[in-house]
């Protein structure tokens, strides 16, 4: 599964990336998908290991979706991830990536924070700057302004909520019913 990282230009409409926002897929692409996620939502986890790799490769690696996920964290444990995956960096969707995928490891441990440096480390990132970005609580409250403004400025209540070419989406959906929304989308802008 080909994996294309980039960077894209500022918009104030939600259904398009934020200046310097990292996303999949390619930055023209006609769909616009944006998630707003927990790591710690049974949705959320479910839709990161069962319908986005198919998204990936029936959209993205086709150029026609832009995927961006952004933290709307609903938990503590959901809060210390996601300054985890902003700390990977350009490494960011594949921080997610892993942390998706070993919820069970960090989710009740009792140092996440080691758990996170390994991974860290495991990407190929650099530990010590990664434990200190972990620690700069700066970040935390980053995390919590991010939640704060998707609930002020975009109505997102919960997890999962996407937004498709700006229309809001909420709760797990498989992937039929993505790719029905998704067509839907086409559709309209034809």
């Amino acid at each position: 599964m080909k994996l294309v990282i980039i960077l894209v230009a500022s918009s104030s409409m939600v259904s398009l990336a934020a200046s310097e926002e990292l996303s999949l897929g390619d930055a023209q692409a006609p769909i616009s998908f944006i998630e707003y996620g927990s790591l710690t939502c049974d949705g959320c986890i479910s839709f990161h290991r069962n319908v986005l790799p198919r998204v990936k490769k029936h959209y993205m690696d086709t150029g026609s979706v832009r995927f961006v996920f952004r933290h709307y964290p609903t938990s503590e444990a959901a809060i210390h991830a996601a300054v985890a995956a902003q700390c990977a960096g350009e490494k960011y969707y594949e921080m997610l990536d892993e942390l998706y995928s070993s919820i069970s490891g960090w989710y009740r441990a009792e140092n996440r924070n080691s758990i996170f440096i390994q991974q860290a480390t495991l990407l190929g990132l650099d530990s010590g700057v990664f434990e200190s970005c972990l620690s700069d609580t700066r970040n935390f409250d980053d995390i919590v302004n991010q939640r704060r403004t998707a609930r002020e400025k975009y109505g997102v209540t919960g997890t999962p909520t996407f937004f498709i070419n700006g229309k809001i989406v909420r709760g797990k959906k498989s992937f039929v019913e993505i790719k029905a929304l998704f067509n839907e989308a086409l559709n309209k802008d034809s």
